[in-house]
């Protein structure tokens, strides 16, 4: 047992202020009008770091393009408040965050240093949609409107009726009579949206503690880089009808303030600080990018890893990212998904067959005897009964949670049939209402999980991992949803591996 555990809270190294104009609010973090990137500093000193304790804390004031705070306008009602389509629908009831990772999708990447040294010893880049993607597959729909909602926004597959909650700012302004009277103004230390949540990464994220000695890491500088906010909003349907006057939500942008990274230093006692390990294996991941170009795709990585526990592999719109018009965090299977095959140096291993999706959006016969009327999918009353999924749902888990199912989760046929029927639904110059509802956003993906459940890991250093669709994927297909299937798809893949990192020599090495 240590000596002792020490709270810190250590503002950034950069910390920008916020000030206001009026009733608008300017400075602060922000990847819009304020600064893109923030740097915590602990210094050197004979302590540990328990990052199993360690939170990033924060408030963030969500705000138009003129920097004023969005809330509820005097003149409007309750009524177009809780409006979801229409001719009321207003900003507040169409603004959305992610569904899965909230105001945690404002951190686009994370890279860590020692201040022994400039160079880089842990970077996680796409950090939202890989904290996304697991949060949706560990997180049941119920806790979501719990714990995640008032932590830090993200509402999970009930997102479309918790938006509110997550975008509206409380009702204050700089006039000498709000309808906060203990907040002095939008400035007020108190004002807007607390957050607070660990840093998902190896290094700050680890059962071992970080020893900030000069004969170790000598300190640590953490470094965050902000996401852009067409990349951190989206609006709640991709087409809004010509008569939603009031619901445009073009160039809003956020403001995070007071920003701390809190948590507990500990002082050794003689005996551990002398029994002290410096090397420590990490639960390492790398993200590599690819595409998926036509209906038949081979998608080929070199990870360079040799201790890879699993391949998590992310399907999204080539216009998907950095568009407020679409949802980022809307993470679905390749459109029109036939079946998959993943090689390791162009043998099918260790899954020896194909896996088959039956039937799929693209089959148009029965499977039944003596059946022999044809249909299409797009004209099913539930879209998810054309997509027989269920073996690419087990095996994407399996990936994510080191081959164990997930023991709960927001991935459900329902969410994938509401995801689908918006696809499904013509985006077009309408003149009442919106059209593709973004806010359900599925958890899907394509995964390979080599611990088969017991830790087991596979080399794949000069090797390859290969991934071969047959899909509908840029294929033109009547059969499937007119606004996507012209479309090629982006393939973010997260492969996730055992690292060892030795905090003496500072070098992480993926040779095990």
């Amino acid at each position: 047992m240590p000596i002792s555990k020490t709270f810190f809270s250590v503002p950034p190294i950069n910390d920008s202020s916020t000030q206001t104009n009026g009733n608008t609010l300017k400075g602060g973090f922000s990847a819009n009008k304020g600064n893109q990137f923030v740097k915590f500093q602990l210094s050197a000193q004979e302590r540990m770091l328990d990052t199993s304790d360690m939170f990033l804390t924060f408030q963030i004031v969500y705000v138009d393009s003129s920097g004023t705070p969005i809330k509820m306008a005097a003149a409007s009602t309750t009524a177009s408040y809780s409006a979801n389509n229409g001719a009321d629908l207003a900003k507040t009831s169409n603004l959305n965050i992610g569904n899965w990772g909230g105001a945690q999708n404002a951190i686009k990447r994370i890279f860590v240093q020692s201040k022994k040294s400039a160079i880089s010893i842990s970077e996680h880049r796409n950090y939202p949609a890989y904290v996304g993607i697991r949060n949706a597959n560990s997180i049941s729909p119920e806790e979501y409107i719990d714990s995640p909602l008032t932590r830090y926004g993200a509402g999970g597959s009930k997102a479309g009726f918790t938006n509110r909650h997550s975008v509206m700012m409380s009702n204050a302004t700089n006039a000498a009579s709000t309808d906060l009277p203990n907040i002095s103004n939008i400035n007020d230390e108190q004002y807007g949206q607390f957050c607070s949540f660990k840093l998902n990464t190896a290094l700050l994220n680890n059962s071992q503690p970080l020893h900030l000695g000069n004969d170790y890491l000598g300190g640590l500088l953490v470094n965050l880089e902000l996401n852009n906010e067409n990349g951190f909003f989206y609006q709640r349907f991709k087409s809004l009808g010509t008569d939603q006057t009031d619901a445009a939500v073009t160039g809003t942008y956020y403001i995070i303030k007071n920003m701390r990274l809190q948590g507990r230093l500990m002082v050794p006692t003689p005996d551990e600080a002398k029994n002290y390990q410096p090397q420590m294996i990490l639960d390492d991941r790398l993200n590599l990018i690819n595409d998926v170009q036509s209906s038949v795709n081979s998608s080929k990585y070199t990870p360079q890893v040799s201790a890879c526990k699993g391949f998590v592999n992310l399907f999204l719109d080539d216009d998907q990212q950095n568009n407020i018009a679409e949802n980022e965090g809307n993470f679905r299977l390749p459109l029109g998904l036939r079946s998959y095959q993943q090689n390791k140096n162009n043998i099918r291993n260790p899954q020896d067959f194909v896996i088959e999706v039956t039937p799929n959006l693209l089959t148009t016969t029965s499977a039944a005897p003596g059946v022999t009327a044809s249909f299409s999918s797009a004209n099913f009353t539930q879209h998810a009964a054309a997509q027989g999924d269920a073996e690419v749902r087990a095996n994407f888990q399996r990936s994510l949670l080191d081959g164990r199912l997930a023991d709960k989760t927001s991935a459900s046929l329902a969410l994938t049939n509401k995801s689908l029927q918006a696809d499904y639904q013509n985006v077009r110059a309408v003149a009442t209402g919106g059209v593709g509802d973004n806010t359900h956003a599925d958890c899907l993906g394509v995964g390979l999980d080599l611990t088969q459940g017991m830790g087991n890991v596979s080399n794949f250093f000069q090797r390859d991992y290969d991934l071969i669709m047959r899909s509908g994927v840029n294929a033109g297909s009547a059969l499937l949803p007119a606004s996507r299937r012209s479309k090629p798809e982006v393939m973010e893949s997260y492969i996730r591996n055992k690292s060892l990192f030795n905090t003496q020599t500072l070098q992480k090495s993926f040779v095990m």
